[in-house]
């Protein structure tokens, strides 16, 4: 179970490169866990929250991290 706190969930908060203001930006748009930032497009973040493309990109690489986290080859 993810902890919230002002409906945001821990493992956002805690993503590299938040700040308080993204989240803020975020959580008032409806983006409260890592999943609803790594479904957004590039686009979309950028209206959110006034970054460059480059910086919604980057965020948005790191929120989708942990979806190829398990999909790495096995070593059988």
């Amino acid at each position: 179970i993810e902890e919230n706190v002002g409906g945001v969930a821990t493992e956002l908060r805690d993503l590299e490169g938040m700040t308080t203001e993204l989240i803020a930006k975020l959580a008032d748009n409806g983006v409260h866990v890592l999943d609803d930032l790594a479904d957004l497009a590039v686009d979309e973040l950028t209206d959110i929250t006034g970054q460059s493309a480059d910086e919604a990109t980057a965020l948005i690489m790191k929120a989708r991290e942990h979806w190829f986290a398990n999909d790495a080859p096995s070593k059988e």
